[in-house]
């Protein structure tokens, strides 16, 4: 009965691993396929890195929220945050604001009424951090 139990929440959290995007899933979501031809590897790999460490979500603690920034899609239309995009978020996807030196904090709330922190990494950033990835892929080649 035990290992039924087990097996059964294995299975559960493959599914629940599996449903969410890696980052060349959402950067094929996010362009066509005339766009991805185009591109060289290096832009797609920016591309997947933009996709896993551009932003993430915090809970809210301050639930006296007045004001919720709307989210628009790249064409500017708004679009109603769902919990499921908020488990499974393509910044691709979206119009993100994102500062040169600071990191951007938007108060999102979904659909549900679930309250969050979206927090968009600043260019510097997002520089450093690929840096820091090049240099640590680079070492790891080399080994």
């Amino acid at each position: 009965m035990k290992s039924l139990l087990l097996m059964c929440a294995l299975v559960v959290q493959a599914a629940i691993a599996w449903t969410q995007s890696s980052p060349a899933v959402k950067v094929q979501q996010a362009r066509t396929a005339e766009q991805l031809n185009a591109m060289s590897t290096n832009e797609r790999a920016m591309l997947e890195f933009r996709a896993e460490k551009l932003c993430w979500f915090e809970q809210v603690k301050n639930e006296q929220q007045s004001e919720w920034y709307t989210l628009t899609d790249n064409n500017g239309n708004s679009v109603e945050l769902t919990d499921a995009m908020v488990a499974d978020f393509n910044p691709l996807l979206f119009n993100l604001p994102q500062q040169s030196v600071r990191c951007e904090n938007l108060p999102v709330q979904t659909t549900t009424g679930n309250q969050f922190l979206l927090i968009v990494r600043s260019s510097e950033m997002m520089q450093k951090e690929w840096e820091r990835r090049v240099i640590k892929n680079t070492k790891t080649q080399t080994k």
